[in-house]
């Protein structure tokens, strides 16, 4: 995981890691205006590029996330994940379109972390299962954004220490539910 810092660090972990299995890149709007050049050279090498809506647009200068997601696909990822925060996230391949509904919350203390967490819970689950199939990336997403909706029910790392299994699964289950028809 190539987490969110200054594109040309990116590449040099990158270029330390020997057959990844899978690479996935976050940004941020700073690396967008300040080395969109270098930013756009470590995503042609990733498999995964997670961002959010306005970044999307920024990279990509399209207002409408599907054409900005194509546009971003052509950069060179294999999947490309646009997080919309309570709007949840979308995940787009060259034969596929994924829509996640976030989970509905009436309180959020701090959204500080959402991201990484969405990141981590997103590499996390495909880890456990070590597939990368598209069912198994949807499932990923789902969790990823399980586990950042418990990220902004409180400060920093304090909902994350106390969580249990089963309360992930639950609310894998309720979003399941709320987005069947």
């Amino acid at each position: 995981f190539l987490a969110n810092i200054n594109p040309e660090l990116q590449m040099d972990v990158l270029k330390q890691v020997t057959g990844p299995k899978l690479v996935v890149c976050d940004t941020m709007n700073l690396w967008i205006s300040e080395r969109k050049p270098q930013l756009l050279e470590t995503i042609k090498k990733v498999d995964v590029f997670i961002l959010n809506d306005a970044e999307a647009r920024q990279i990509t200068g399209e207002p409408n996330l599907i054409k900005a997601a194509k546009m971003i696909l052509d950069y060179g990822p294999n999947r490309v994940i646009i997080k919309k925060g309570e709007h949840g996230s979308m995940s787009f391949t060259d034969d596929s379109y994924f829509s996640c509904p976030a989970y509905p919350l009436e309180d959020i203390l701090d959204p500080t972390g959402a991201g990484d967490t969405f990141a981590g819970g997103f590499m996390g689950y495909l880890a456990s299962v070590d597939n990368l199939s598209e069912e198994s990336c949807r499932k990923a997403i789902v969790y990823a954004t399980v586990m950042a909706s418990f990220n902004v029910q409180d400060f920093s790392l304090e909902r994350q220490r106390i969580l249990t299994r089963d309360e992930i699964e639950s609310r894998f289950s309720e979003i399941k539910d709320i987005s069947r028809f």
